[in-house]
Order: structure tokens, then C-alpha cells, then sequence
């Protein structure tokens, strides 16, 4: 049983010393294990600029994750605010999905762009409105995000939020929409998308 045992000790000691910093950071993030990435952050050992498999780096993982005390550590030891995934999204595209928008803020005030679409034209406004991240979303219109970007599918934020069924988003983004009942690639308007989900008090804003 020691043998065992000692056989396991051996082998995990062994794939902790093959992980390089980066990787011990980004698994650290992926585990929700805060405080053990900001140890490897502020003991300057740790590659800020690591990717995992989807090309995400340690920043995209802590804003998805809403770890603002480690997004800001990231950001201060030279984390690239603006770099992207396999897929095109930013760090603020992840800072989106959360219901908090101070992540989104320090990336803003860092200088990530509002206006920067993945690969299939979708902003960090697209993402926040289809959550129905309304915070989030003021935020983002108010440093310069497009509510009239159209992603490949044609579709605004606005058909995002109405789809969805997020009254509160429908009602921050029609006034700030030039063109409300465009359609989609389907020829679907925003409108068009809630009544088919059933969101007729969304229909009715329209």
C-alpha cells in the first residue's frame, strides 16, 4: 500500500514539474483557485501571456470568472488587454457574461476596445445583451460600443436581448439602435425572434 502510495506522490510531483509557470497559472484560474494565481502572478515566475488550447490567456480566464482583484494584477504585470482567442474574442468579450461590470471597467480603463468583434462579428455588447448583463451593457454603450454592429448572421445586440426574452436590454438598446426592425440573414427582425420564442411583452416594446 506505502508503494502505492508513494508511486502516486512521485507521479503527481512528476506532471507538477512538467506544467510550466503559464500552465500552472491557467489551471489555477480554470480551478477558481484565485489566490493561488496571484501568488504566481506577484512572484513574477508566471507567463501572463500563456494560452490553453483555445488560445485564451490567464486574463480572458479571470474576467470570464469575474477575479477583478487577479484581472487587475494581470493587467499590471503587462497582461495584453487586447489579445484574442482562437476565436477572435477579447478579454472584454469574457467580461460580459458576468452581472458585475467592474472586470469590463478595468479592461476599458486598460484600454480594451468595445468595438472589437470575434470571428463571427460579434462584440462584447452582442454577448452582454444576449445574458441580459445589463450593467454590463450601459457600461460598454457609455465607453463606445456600436449597438448597430451586425455579426455574420445579421444580427444586432438588440436581436440578441429580444431573443432572449431580457425586457430591461430591449428597452437600453432600441433607443440607441438606428435601425430597430432591421432584419437578420433570415430576414428576422429583433421583433420577429421574441414573438417566435414567446417573449410577447418584448414583442410589445417595439
Amino acid at each position: 500500500m506505502r508503494t502505492v502510495a508513494a508511486a502516486g506522490l512521485l507521479a503527481a510531483a512528476a506532471v507538477a514539474q512538467a506544467q510550466t509557470p503559464g500552465e500552472r497559472l491557467l489551471e489555477a484560474i480554470a480551478q477558481d483557485k484565485e489566490p493561488v494565481a496571484a501568488i504566481l502572478v506577484l512572484g513574477g515566475k508566471a507567463d501572463v501571456h500563456a494560452r490553453n488550447a483555445r488560445r485564451e490567456t490567464p486574463l480572458h480566464l479571470a474576467a470570464e470568472r469575474d477575479m477583478r482583484a487577479l484581472t487587475r494584477l494581470l493587467l499590471d504585470a503587462g497582461a495584453r488587454v487586447r489579445a484574442r482567442s482562437a476565436s477572435g474574442e477579447t478579454a472584454l468579450h469574457h467580461a460580459a457574461l458576468n452581472a458585475d461590470p467592474a472586470c469590463a471597467a478595468l479592461l476599458l480603463e486598460a484600454g480594451a476596445d468595445p468595438r472589437a468583434q470575434n470571428d463571427h462579428g460579434e462584440t462584447a455588447l452582442h454577448w452582454a445583451a444576449y445574458g441580459g448583463q445589463l450593467q454590463v451593457a450601459r457600461l460598454l454603450l457609455e465607453r463606445g460600443a456600436d449597438a448597430d454592429a451586425a455579426n455574420l448572421d445579421g444580427n444586432l445586440a438588440l436581436h440578441g436581448a429580444a431573443s432572449a426574452g431580457h425586457a430591461d436590454m430591449v428597452r437600453l438598446l432600441l433607443p440607441r439602435t438606428r435601425a430597430p426592425a432591421s432584419r437578420n440573414l433570415e430576414g428576422k427582425s429583433a421583433q420577429d425572434l421574441a414573438r417566435e420564442r414567446g417573449h410577447e411583452d418584448v414583442a410589445a416594446l417595439f
